[in-house]
């Protein structure tokens, strides 16, 4: 298989670059979280059926535990990215799950060019090997697209397909983006010592036009201390922010600890906000997030939740464009 021509889904609304691991509106590359991309893939191979709530956690979270906020997270920066503001490319099904509404192309058709023959049919091809897969291989290929479990998955030995090396080699992250890797090192030790159920991130660089005041949100931030009263554990990584103040990335709890809100393990999710007066914020299903960033260089986090009540989390710069270095404050 040429990856490089049989392996793009064509649909009326976008494209789905398989070996490239990226989406396409009229010809441009989407910024897509790879979380929101596995949710985009497993939508796109069911497209015209419902995907249930159960099913996308299963195929793009596997068994970590993760909020419901995660899949809502994906699905929102999947419609602002494909400008599906009415809801017509992705539709909600109420209570149960989400409907993928795009119809599949064909691409055009050289009949002079063999070559250009086998590139049309191809995507049809994809299409078929992905819904005959059984459904508990469809979901453990989607779930290394999550989480960058079979990076590794060797091809058989007498050469023929093998369906979970072929969807880790197009679709898992192979970097941390602009965070160097002794970086990525600390920040990995870090999370385990904490307990934080550190999510596959990749960090992009911002351009050039993006704001002063949303660049600066951009890195891995994480408490000291913990929430305070629960003194539950809590870090934030903000991957991605644009020239239009939108900023994405994942909050990421520890184990609940005595107080704690929300009980259970450690669970990671995305978001995406947007900064306006120096504030970041985002509207999730426990409440009003909001971060700001104080004079000591620190971020104060805080959850309006929606039953009343509101925790207060401090956040320390672990790895940022503007303090790359570790933090000063002890980790203890």
């Amino acid at each position: 298989m040429d990856p490089a021509t049989d392996s793009v889904l064509i649909f009326d609304s976008f494209e789905l670059d398989l070996a490239r691991g990226v989406a396409r509106v009229d010809g441009v590359d989407l910024d897509l979280r790879p979380k929101s991309f596995a949710v985009l893939g497993y939508l796109a191979s069911n497209a015209g059926r419902l995907a249930s709530k159960q099913d996308l956690h299963e195929a793009v979270w596997g068994n970590v535990a993760v909020s419901d906020d995660s899949l809502v997270q994906c699905v929102r920066e999947l419609r602002l990215k494909l400008r599906d503001d009415d809801h017509r490319i992705i539709k909600t099904v109420s209570r149960r799950g989400y409907r993928l509404d795009a119809r599949p192309l064909p691409p055009p058709h050289d009949h002079g060019s063999q070559n250009v023959s086998r590139r049309t049919s191809a995507p049809r091809g994809i299409a078929a090997r992905l819904a005959a897969l059984p459904r508990w291989l469809l979901i453990a290929g989607l779930s290394v697209i999550a989480f960058a479990s079979f990076a590794s998955v060797p091809p058989l030995a007498n050469g023929m397909w093998h369906p979970l090396a072929e969807l880790a080699h197009w679709l898992v992250p192979q970097d941390h983006g602009i965070v160097p890797k002794q970086d990525v090192e600390r920040i990995t030790a870090l999370a385990a010592e904490k307990q934080l159920p550190l999510p596959a991130y990749r960090v992009r660089a911002p351009a050039s036009d993006v704001p002063d005041n949303v660049r600066r949100f951009l890195g891995v931030w994480v408490s000291a201390e913990g929430w305070i009263n629960s003194h539950r554990q809590f870090m934030m990584i903000v991957t991605n922010v644009d020239r239009d103040c939108v900023a994405t990335g994942y909050l990421v709890n520890g184990p609940a600890m005595p107080h704690s809100r929300v009980p259970g393990p450690g669970f990671s999710g995305g978001f995406t906000g947007y900064v306006l007066d120096d504030v970041l914020r985002y509207d999730g299903n426990t409440g009003l997030h909001s971060a700001s960033i104080t004079a000591d260089g620190r971020i104060e986090f805080k959850l309006v939740f929606r039953e009343g009540g509101t925790g207060v989390v401090f956040l320390e710069p672990l790895w940022t464009l503007a303090h790359p270095g570790p933090i000063a404050r002890s980790q203890t």
